[in-house]
């Protein structure tokens, strides 16, 4: 029979896998979104710290002392592993957001801000609109999958507690930063450049007309020809956005795997 003596030299590495499948739940698709209630991605994250402690490395924590002291940068330094993996997968969806947020005011749609379930925050329409489309990408395309496997990757690559902070991501953060904001800008342009030629448009018809009412006649005109630009660019938008979300799950991929260096 197992006795607490037997199993008081698994609370340290079982903690610091823990850690690691936590960080995974900050900014990862789907599992981050408040969505997700509290209780259910805790009982998920407990079951597959269970489901993966036989297979991590662990030997050099089994002689660790269980002190919060020294468990506290331990929990911290194994969660950033995971917290890096769901931050790397979710910059494509966080910059086409960006990309609709910049379109909708524009258009002058911030007035008809609605609530994100899933960031629990307020944006745009467009915004969410483009924000959901990444997630069903995301999601088509094995994203899920792709962030559990690169996360099992690391237990193979990386004992329990021999993460350091200086093979955090950063490089390939900024790397995926500066993509994001140029697939941003791809998908925004067409929409800007649409509203910059009917604003021009209208200022030369109020000089031309002088009593024309402007508020009533160049307020929708601006925002039918912005939703027809962004409808006729919605395939597009869809390709580079796809594409974006490939390149993302690529660089996880080769960060975890250069752990192992």
């Amino acid at each position: 029979m197992t006795s607490l003596v037997d199993i008081l030299p698994h609370v340290t590495p079982f903690a610091a896998i823990l850690a690691r499948v936590a960080g995974l739940f900050l900014f990862t698709p789907i599992l981050s979104s408040v969505l997700l209630p509290i209780p259910v991605r805790a009982m998920v994250v407990v079951m597959l710290t269970a489901a993966l402690y036989p297979m991590a490395d662990v030997s050099q924590l089994l002689d660790a002392r269980l002190d919060v002291m020294e468990l506290a940068p331990l929990m911290a330094t194994e969660s950033l592993i995971g917290l890096s993996l769901g931050l790397l997968a979710s910059v494509p969806l966080m910059l086409v957001q960006v990309a609709g947020v910049v379109m909708g005011q524009q258009m002058g749609l911030s007035l008809g801000q609605a609530f994100n379930p899933a960031l629990d925050i307020e944006a745009e329409n467009i915004g969410q609109f483009l924000f959901f489309m990444g997630i069903a990408s995301f999601l088509a395309m094995g994203g899920l999958e792709i962030v559990f496997s690169a996360l099992v990757t690391t237990f193979t690559l990386v004992p329990a507690g021999a993460f350091a902070l200086n093979e955090a991501p950063l490089d390939v953060l900024t790397g995926l930063l500066e993509s994001g904001m140029d697939l941003a800008l791809r998908v925004s342009l067409p929409v800007l450049a649409i509203i910059f030629v009917e604003t021009v448009a209208v200022g030369v018809l109020m000089k031309t007309v002088p009593g024309l009412n402007i508020l009533s006649f160049g307020f929708p005109i601006r925002i039918l020809a912005g939703l027809a630009a962004f409808i006729a660019g919605l395939t597009m938008i869809s390709v580079a956005l796809e594409n974006e979300i490939t390149v993302a799950l690529d660089a996880m991929q080769d960060w975890a795997w250069s752990l192992a260096r």
